[in-house]
């Protein structure tokens, strides 16, 4: 239905290795749910964590817009999850649900400025940087949005 859609079928065990090897070729990778918490597990590593990946099941009447890690009850309480890939999550869903295109392009903004100031956690903070709390790069995220 789409001509100008590049479209191409693989292996899991190759797209692993491609991932790997050439992670840029992929745009999106479509594929049922083992194979994709697998592939996105191996992604992760790429980007440096699971708190940086946010994914999109499209649905016809239903869509679900969730960072790839699922939930982390092992930071229940302790202030300490990235909320970049949940925050990111929700620039897919306004752009790809509700066409708020220039919205959710500020999230991204905010989110990629955010990194450039080292305001990030633990899990991508650079050795010996500071490693600030999920309220804390929260705040930040809501600060820069506020004054753009």
């Amino acid at each position: 239905e789409y001509p100008e859609v590049e479209y191409s079928e693989m292996f899991v065990d190759n797209c692993a290795m491609q991932i790997c090897k050439n992670p840029a070729q992929f745009d999106v990778i479509v594929t049922e749910n083992m194979f994709g918490d697998i592939l996105t597990d191996e992604g992760s590593v790429i980007t440096g964590s699971l708190g940086m990946l946010p994914s999109a099941s499209i649905g016809t009447h239903t869509s679900v817009f969730e960072p790839i890690h699922g939930s982390y009850p092992q930071a229940a309480g302790k202030d300490i999850a990235n909320p970049l890939a949940t925050v990111l999550s929700a620039a897919m869903m306004l752009e790809y649900s509700f066409n708020l295109e220039a919205e959710a392009e500020l999230i991204r903004k905010a989110v990629n400025a955010s990194m450039d100031a080292g305001v990030v956690t633990e899990d991508i903070a650079s050795d010996g940087a500071k490693a600030y709390r999920t309220s804390e790069v929260g705040k930040w995220l809501v600060d820069y949005i506020e004054k753009a």
